[in-house]
């Protein structure tokens, strides 16, 4: 996991995801450096080949994205650690795609962020209607990104549990796996303010179960520049 500092603005998004607020990205640094950012770390929703889902940034204009923070990082070299990556679900026949991003040197963090998974080949879980015990399929695939070694943290895990009103032995089983993955294979998980703010999205149940806080980072999911939070 990249070195973030000790203050640091985490999971940052850009205009280019399509439900961002349409602000260049320079502005979202300029807000950190005025914060007192030691880092500003963008992920933002990674595309696919081919473009077979929707809410996120098109193949097309993933190079143009990397190119422009990098630039950015050169600028602001000496005034903040611009960090560069991408938010992305774990579907295993996406595999060589992922290896692909891994081996880009511009990419410094892929964010496991798991919206939805794969119930069959081309099939996936946005196709159904509420899905019963939908946590069970993000979940599991959660585990499977966390064990393959590809990704340096996990994006609000507890979001998995969105459906959901009530926690039960079910989530904690989930949960307790996910947790010792991580700690097995050192990867970050992620307390997200964003999700802190909407019913549902936050389990307290969840983050109550880590003993290890270490292993813990804070992001912000920010989709504007005054959604940007400084973590200190």
């Amino acid at each position: 996991m990249i070195d973030l500092g000790e203050k640091y603005v985490f999971h940052v998004h850009t205009k280019r995801c399509g439900h961002a607020s349409d602000e260049p990205d320079e502005l979202y640094i300029k807000s950190a450096v005025e914060m007192g950012a030691d880092s500003i770390t963008f992920t933002d929703h990674a595309p696919f080949p081919n473009d077979p889902f929707n809410g996120r940034m098109k193949y097309s204009q993933l190079e143009e994205y990397i190119a422009s923070l990098k630039q950015l990082k050169e600028k602001y070299n000496g005034i903040i650690d611009v960090h560069i990556g991408l938010e992305i679900e774990y579907i295993p026949s996406y595999w060589s795609y992922y290896e692909k991003l891994r081996a880009n040197k511009d990419l410094e963090i892929l964010l496991l962020g798991q919206h939805h998974y794969e119930l069959s080949s081309g099939v996936y879980s946005f196709n159904t209607t509420s899905p019963d015990n939908e946590y069970v399929g993000i979940c599991k695939a959660i585990n499977e990104g966390i064990c393959t070694g590809l990704f340096d943290a996990v994006a609000h895990p507890d979001r998995a549990f969105r459906m959901e009103r009530n926690w039960d032995k079910g989530m904690a089983a989930f949960s307790n796996k996910i947790i010792d993955n991580a700690m097995k294979h050192n990867v970050k998980l992620e307390k997200n303010y964003c999700s802190m703010k909407k019913e549902g999205l936050y389990w307290k149940d969840f983050w109550n179960m880590l003993t290890d806080e270490s292993n813990v980072i804070y992001g912000c999911d920010a989709h504007s520049v005054n959604s940007l939070i400084l973590t200190v």
